[in-house]
């Protein structure tokens, strides 16, 4: 019998809340600086207004996490809509991920004072591409660690700087309400994030809104409440130390590492130096999450048969390779093409603020979902406020506008090209497959009890199935064979289920076993599940199975491989229940 399993949900608030913070606080790297360039001494009351539309849009997007616990972004409540729609605004995000990570790689080496920060930031994306090759999915843990103690360094900062707040130089705000609105839409990437936690979702533990809410808030209060607290303490810092005795270029001096001069001044130049190598991380970190963003975004079309099925090949490794390639290579063009830290917010803030509209204006127009009418009403408003916003930089910043609808264009042509030669051929590119009935001739599954229950994580090692067939036999148990399809990218959208029929090892893997399960008269199940950590994976199948004992064979990977992803046996055998046993086969 085939068994297909779901994605197993093992992200908790506390994983899924740094991982937000990865992408949702780095904003403060760099829109404090953009702040304080654009409005002066004025900074704080934008600040302020970013602040309530980033409370508004956080919770908006709690909304969402209840409403889609399987994949809540901007991909998954458009395809409520039209499947154009969703792949439009899949492809806005795809423009912000773009951006997201020239801008992060050049921001930086900004705040690391490297000379040519352009073309350090390109080397940095070429080499975290090689580095994707392998799907480092240890890369998390290191993000989790700079997370932590950016916010460290950052409440640090914060606290030395109370005792100076009362001295801040607030300005009133001068000109039209035109400007006003102008400006505030020039430093609006704050929001730049809050669809990642969104496209977590069919992967957090339940209850999902529960475990959305509790990932979402500490995150937000944390942004909301310090960069405040820094906008103030930045209006406090006399002229002339912000333009390095130059008064008249004060408010443009720092505008891409305002966070180590407000560590400089407030707690001293040593701090600051270890802070800009921290921060630093924090914004590397957020290049190689855009990347690997970038890359399901494409794996998740060609998925859905929007790209050509080569963009959907996985490596040995588990890694789409030309999603991948093209992941690296556009940002790098894009940041030596446009080395400028404000520059590149222009085109940032299109992508984010395009895909956050589609997203609230899909739910709120999608009359069958389960909202309240007050959060209909506030989600709509919201929906146009962004939509708004969008407009404004469309229109004041044409070249985003161009940016935008190049990468979105581009991705359509991709789509209509693929439409359109599957139309020609006359064929449907998705393979069909067979269907498999994994029981066993000699015995039926379902009309014996069994005792004693085996699993054996395997993709078809003939010695490990033929060892777990004679393992079984000598205890009269039944064999559950797991078959892992390791991915190393981050599923976003909507989940997919598990399809052997797409995968020809798979299929193959699941034969051979069938045949030799008859020829011993051994009753087996084959499951079949695509994961992203496969000692996780191995557990979560032999809890929910209720298993005796765990069999798995020697891995042939090298150092290199252990060294990036974890040693597959060691994580199985940490978390694996004591009343379950395992075994090796070498």
């Amino acid at each position: 019998m085939l068994v297909q399993g779901n994605r197993p949900r093992q992200l908790h608030w506390y994983h899924a809340g740094p991982m937000l913070f990865g992408d949702w606080g780095t904003s403060r790297l760099y829109v404090l600086g953009l702040c304080f360039f654009h409005a002066g001494h004025a900074s704080f009351w934008f600040m302020l207004a970013m602040s309530c539309l980033l409370v508004a849009v956080g919770w908006a997007y709690s909304v969402i996490c209840r409403l889609y616990p399987d994949g809540g972004g901007v991909y998954s409540s458009a395809r409520h809509k039209s499947q154009s729609l969703a792949v439009f605004g899949a492809l806005l995000l795809g423009a912000d991920y773009v951006v997201t990570a020239a801008l992060s790689a050049l921001d930086a080496f900004h705040y690391l004072n490297l000379p040519y920060p352009a073309v350090w930031a390109a080397l940095s994306i070429a080499l975290l591409g090689v580095l994707n090759i392998f799907g480092p999915t240890k890369a998390g843990a290191a993000a989790l660690v700079a997370a932590v103690l950016t916010v460290i360094f950052s409440l640090v900062i914060g606290m030395a700087a109370v005792p100076s707040l009362s001295h801040s130089h607030v300005s009133v705000l001068s000109g039209s309400p035109v400007s006003w609105w102008t400006q505030f839409t020039g430093i609006i990437l704050a929001i730049s994030g809050v669809e990642a936690v969104a496209n977590m979702t069919g992967i957090m533990v339940e209850p999902v809104e529960k475990t959305a809410r509790r990932a979402i808030w500490p995150v937000l209060i944390e942004i909301v409440i310090l960069n405040l607290i820094l906008t103030l303490a930045m209006s406090a810092i006399p002229l002339e130390y912000l333009g390095d005795g130059n008064v008249e270029n004060a408010y443009s001096a720092h505008r891409d590492d305002m966070l180590r001069v407000l560590a400089s001044y407030y707690v001293g130049p040593t701090f600051a130096a270890v802070a800009s190598v921290v921060f630093a991380l924090l914004l590397l970190s957020a290049v190689n999450t855009a990347v690997t963003d970038l890359v399901s975004i494409q794996y998740m079309m060609a998925r859905d048969r929007e790209l050509p099925q080569s963009f959907a090949g996985l490596n040995k490794w588990g890694m789409p390779l030309i999603p991948l390639a093209v992941s690296v290579l556009v940002p790098l063009v894009t940041v030596i093409a446009v080395p400028d830290v404000g520059n590149l917010a222009d085109l940032y803030a299109i992508g984010v603020v395009g895909a956050v509209a589609v997203n609230l204006g899909s739910c709120v127009t999608t009359l069958s979902l389960p909202l309240k009418k007050w959060e209909r009403t506030i989600m709509t408003f919201l929906a146009v406020l962004m939509t708004a916003v969008w407009i404004t930089i469309a229109y004041e910043k044409p070249h985003a506008l161009v940016f935008a609808l190049g990468i979105v264009a581009t991705g359509l042509t991709a789509r209509w090209l693929t439409h359109h030669r599957e139309a020609i051929g006359g064929t449907v590119t998705s393979v069909v497959g067979r269907i498999i009935d994994m029981t066993s001739s000699s015995t039926s599954i379902e009309a014996v009890s069994h005792s004693t229950r085996f699993l054996v994580a395997t993709q078809g090692s003939p010695k490990l199935v033929a060892f777990s067939l004679e393992q079984a036999k000598s205890f009269h148990a039944e064999v559950l064979f797991l078959y892992v399809r390791h991915i190393a990218i981050p599923m976003i959208g909507p989940a997919h289920k598990p399809d052997i029929a797409n995968d020809p090892d798979a299929q193959k893997a699941a034969q051979y076993i069938q045949e030799q399960a008859a020829t011993a008269g051994v009753p087996i199940r084959f499951l079949y599940t695509v994961a992203d950590n496969i000692a996780e994976t191995i557990v979560d199948f032999a809890v929910t199975y209720g298993v005796n004992q765990v069999i798995i064979g020697t891995t042939k990977r090298g150092a290199l491989w252990r060294t990036m992803k974890g040693d597959v046996i060691q994580g199985v055998a940490q978390h694996l229940p004591d009343r379950t046993q395992l075994l090796i086969h070498a």
